[in-house]
């Protein structure tokens, strides 16, 4: 729920020339949080720009969040760079490097110093539709495959590489088919599950600490806004949101957890106000 209503703020100060550029991560939250919340603290993850997620559960002050997205002084690369383009040492976060591919070169690397250090870390790297097509990809996955670099390579599924639907993209039936060509493992989840996806990291995470080695990681979402905000969503058929939007993660788990009477309403209404005085709290900082 935070990464949402912070990006809601995002896209009013956007409309409001306060915000350069945006990705939305809207309706792929469950990846993003599900991931964060399975891994240690102290194991890196290399995230994508519609990853925000995994900045709020890292617990990085929203000060210095919307310093970053705003390009202030007060963020991560003090006004040089904007939105995701950044990392921190701090929080075991590695800035994302347009266009997705080589990061997961970065990962390797992470995931060799740990494996040679004997430490039982594993790392996550995030990448997208359209960056499987590069080379840096099946470089990074063989490289991981060969050398068995405790690496989970999570594939955000949301169907399109910025404007190209996946099915244009390869002949496979899905992106775990690729595993096999490597020969990995290859596990999909529902990416919508925030339950799915917290017990499939954290059950793949604790293997693969103990048995070093990478996995596909193939999350079924999707994006329900542009690529970025200026390249709206013309190309994509109403009927895919309609669907879609019937599996919002956040609001079907908040059903279930109300369903199952774990949360009432007013638990709802009392988070949901506390995140809005954290947001207007960090942006009187930040501006």
């Amino acid at each position: 729920l935070k990464p949402r209503m912070i990006e809601e703020k995002m896209l009013v100060l956007l409309r409001q020339s306060k915000l350069a550029k945006w990705f939305s991560g809207i309706g792929q939250e469950a990846i993003s949080v599900g991931t964060a919340m399975a891994l240690d603290k102290q194991e890196y993850i290399l995230p994508m720009h519609r990853n925000l997620g995994i900045f709020t559960v890292r617990g990085i002050p929203l000060n210095r969040l919307f310093s970053q997205f705003t390009g202030k002084p007060g963020g991560f690369t003090k006004g040089r760079d904007r939105s995701f383009h950044m990392g921190t040492q701090e929080y075991k976060i590695v800035g994302m490097i347009s266009h997705l591919g080589p990061q997961m070169g970065v990962a390797d690397g992470v995931a060799l110093a740990n494996l040679l250090r004997g430490d039982k870390k594993v790392t996550a790297v995030f990448t997208g539709d359209g960056a499987t097509s590069e080379g840096d990809f099946h470089e990074s996955i063989n490289v991981a495959a060969v050398w068995n670099l405790p690496v989970i390579f999570i594939i955000e599924n949301n169907g399109y590489g910025l404007s190209t639907p996946s099915s244009e993209q390869f002949r496979c039936k899905q992106f775990i088919d690729k595993a096999s060509g490597y020969g990995i493992e290859g596990v999909q989840v529902d990416g919508n599950n925030i339950l799915e996806v917290y017990k499939t990291v954290s059950e793949l995470a604790a293997s693969m600490r103990e048995n070093p080695r990478p996995v596909l990681l193939e999350c079924m979402t999707f994006r329900m806004r542009g690529h970025e905000e200026a390249s709206g969503t013309k190309y994509v058929p109403q009927e895919l949101f309609d669907v879609w939007g019937r599996k919002d993660p956040i609001k079907n788990y908040e059903n279930y957890l109300l369903d199952e009477k774990v949360i009432d309403a007013d638990f709802v209404e009392m988070v949901r106000a506390g995140i809005k005085e954290e947001i207007e709290a960090g942006l009187e900082i930040s501006f």
